[in-house]
């Protein structure tokens, strides 16, 4: 019997933070040269549950990892950089306002009141500059890219009661792009 409630308990607190992680993904993704500008947009990144978390006041954030490294034939492949950015939202219910702070369009807030733009800008990344230091020309090279929602952080004692929130958090496969530098 023991085994049995163990087994719900754990479908009930796993299996839907697993559906949702199966649900987003990156789509639309391109990449400029010259210089290195990457643009994608991740899809299924808001169940109904985390909009009404961020209708409710409760603060989201989506991490971006690009990771950008040269293919070797022989030897590992050896990392070039790491970029990681944050799209964060939070709700003003008095102004019904969305607060939206965007890392990479240099992190000043600005507000809209629409909340299909609001998943619209939350969810897209528009010609985030990759600035490696140095690229061999003719070289091979591989950049990957990641989104994840954070947890949602709740005070101590809020966060110990409303643990299932928790399920909200995805993170998408890693999307990988091939290419050689021009000479």
């Amino acid at each position: 019997m023991k085994k049995l409630f163990a087994l719900i308990l754990f479908a009930a607190l796993f299996i839907p933070a697993l559906a949702l992680a199966e649900l987003a993904s990156i789509t639309g993704f391109s990449v400029s040269r010259s210089p290195l500008k990457v643009s994608f947009q991740v899809d299924g990144a808001f169940s109904r549950d985390i909009e009404e978390a961020i209708k409710s006041g409760l603060p989201a954030s989506f991490n971006f990892i690009i990771k950008l490294e040269k293919v070797n034939t022989i030897f590992p492949n050896e990392s070039v950089g790491e970029w990681e950015f944050r799209h964060t939202v939070k709700y003003n219910s008095l102004r019904d306002e969305y607060e939206l702070t965007l890392d990479e369009s240099g992190g000043k807030p600005f507000k809209v009141s629409d909340a299909h733009e609001m998943k619209r800008l939350m969810a897209s990344c528009q010609e985030v500059p990759v600035q490696p230091a140095h690229l061999v020309p003719g070289a091979h090279y591989r950049m990957r890219v990641k989104a994840e929602l954070d947890s949602i952080d709740l005070p101590q004692p809020l966060g110990a009661v409303l643990f299932f929130l928790e399920a909200f958090d995805f993170e998408t496969d890693w999307h990988y792009y091939d290419f050689t530098h021009a000479i």
